[in-house]
């Protein structure tokens, strides 16, 4: 189990310095090119499958070569492990932005919902009210209507009748007499 996972570790790690190579966005450090690291890497990835893994610290004996190369594999280890972090840390980043972004959403979605309810309530009010104030404003003029209509009825029959007597009268025997015309008739009543 354990060198199953050291080998998918050795084949990720390669992996991600092939891509490297490509972006050349690895940092050179300790004299080593990229070229070298991944050959480095290879002869790790070859020594841990047949023996133990490389010391992590150099031995004092050691040549100044292989000291670079150990350099370079913690340097290389170091990024790595840091690679893991940030790719961890990235993903609950975006877990966390995911679980807000729906959050945000519900709770928008409520306070609409809220909004549309008190929208609704309101306006079904003050529906209410402008309907009862026009209908008893219409109520209003029209008993005025009416009550002016009565009132006009009455002026115009007192009119009517006060013209009818006032344009009767004239046409009396009395004035008949006046225009030359001379009509003398007698009544009599016995």
């Amino acid at each position: 189990m354990t060198s199953e996972f050291t080998t998918q570790l050795d084949v990720a790690i390669l992996r991600e310095l092939q891509l490297l190579e490509a972006d050349h966005h690895f940092p050179l450090r300790h004299g080593l090119s990229l070229k070298e690291m991944i050959a480095f890497c290879k002869k790790c990835c070859a020594r841990k499958k047949s023996t133990s893994p490389p010391p992590t610290s150099p031995p004092p004996s050691m040549p100044e070569t292989s000291k670079k190369e150990v350099k370079a594999a913690i340097t290389i280890q170091k990024w790595w492990r840091g690679t893991l972090v940030r790719r961890s840390l990235q993903h609950a980043i975006v877990c966390a932005w995911l679980v807000q972004k729906w959050w945000r959403m519900i709770s928008f979605r409520r306070r609409e919902e809220k909004r549309a309810m008190a929208l609704s309530t309101y306006i079904w009010s003050e529906k209410a009210s402008v309907l009862l104030q026009s209908m008893f404003k219409m109520w209003l003029m029209r008993t005025r209507y009416k009550k002016y209509q009565r009132a006009a009825q009455i002026i115009q029959s007192n009119w009517r009748h006060h013209s009818f007597r006032k344009s009767s009268g004239s046409y009396s025997l009395s004035n008949l007499n006046q225009d030359g015309i001379d009509l003398n008739i007698e009544i009599v009543v016995e």
